[in-house]
């Protein structure tokens, strides 16, 4: 039973990072937004820009605002959007990941 539990559980958003066949803008999009808060004002302060990431949800584009550490995303249905989620959905939720719309 312990192990059917552990089956379903989704992976963490930072397990992404660093894994090679998840697409690169996933990838960017988490490295940027799950570094410490500090980090993260230094790369923006040196010319790093604030990724975007857009996906599919229930068959709908959907854009993602933040990452949590509590291993979900946050996706609203403004495009527009930069904050300001919906719904909070684990990253398997999502598909078709994109830096532009």
């Amino acid at each position: 039973m312990e192990k059917e539990l552990l089956d379903r559980t989704p992976r963490h958003c930072d397990e992404y990072i660093n894994d090679f066949q998840a697409p690169m803008p996933l990838r960017w999009f988490l490295y940027v937004n799950r570094v410490p808060a500090v980090d993260k004002a230094l790369m923006l302060q040196n010319g790093v820009k604030e990724p975007a990431l857009f996906a599919d949800y229930n068959g709908k584009k959907v854009r993602v605002v933040m990452a949590s550490r509590l291993g979900d995303v946050g996706i609203t249905n403004n495009l527009d959007s930069d904050s300001g989620y919906q719904s909070r959905v684990p990253v398997e939720r999502l598909s078709n990941f994109r830096s532009t719309p």
